[in-house]
């Protein structure tokens, strides 16, 4: 065999052995449950809902600092200082419960639980948590009588960084011109109303990810009776 093709072999076994390494590091990596700050999380032990327990071991950090344990019949959930008064173990399904949650809480879990029939089962799984997103607010800065009908212009603030603003307007026939603000977390609304039309109902919508809410819809008025009683 040449030195070339033994090389060849060499680093075909090399590249082989990262991808294996790879992923098997990807599939260890722990699922991840992600909660609302000031709310209630659940965290499954994800063992089969056949099991007897017996047994269940809560911890974090890689000492295995106890947090909740169920031993011998009975509960303890007061172990740290840190979710005194705020945690929930279910002893049927393992799951814990962390109420109230911190921003602090956001860390990696390990989960031991043994049934009766001496079995056993190790769980890890990554806790993470975020701000619920604050209703928006619109403001009205215009609402003008003008020929055959009305300019409205509105602007729509959000307390919350990073979220996109949009805008929901009835009827759909209104004419507007939107512009928005992402780096301050405003956006602004032209709008035309025609006498045909006679009012125009707005309503802001803040977004980021798959998280959405939205404002109290507010309807200008005009300073004539074309858009408005």
């Amino acid at each position: 065999m040449s030195k070339d093709i033994r090389v060849a072999e060499f680093l075909k076994l090399k590249v082989t052995t990262l991808q294996v390494v790879q992923t098997e590091a990807v599939d260890k990596s722990p699922p991840k449950v992600s909660g609302y700050l000031g709310e209630s999380i659940t965290l499954p032990s994800a063992v089969d809902s056949s099991w007897s327990l017996i047994r269940i071991e809560w911890s974090i950090f890689t000492n295995n600092t106890l947090i909740a344990t169920y031993r011998n019949g009975k509960i303890n959930t007061e172990r740290v200082p840190q979710y005194t008064g705020r945690l929930t173990l279910n002893t049927i399904s393992g799951d814990l419960t962390i109420h109230k949650l911190k921003e602090r809480d956001a860390i990696e879990y390990t989960v031991e639980v043994h049934n009766s029939d001496g079995e056993d089962k190790v769980n890890q799984i990554k806790l993470t948590a975020k701000q619920k997103l604050q209703q928006p607010s619109i403001q009205i800065v215009m609402s003008t009588s003008v020929e055959s009908g009305c300019l409205m212009v509105v602007t729509c603030s959000s307390l919350d960084k990073g979220v996109n603003l949009s805008w929901g307007v009835e009827p759909a026939s209104v004419l507007t011109i939107n512009k928005s603000n992402p780096s301050d977390s405003s956006a602004q609304l032209f709008a035309f109303v025609n006498t045909k039309e006679n009012f125009a109902s707005f309503t802001c919508i803040s977004s980021r990810d798959t998280e959405s809410v939205s404002s109290k819809p507010v309807t200008p008025k005009c300073e004539s009776k074309i858009c408005g009683p």
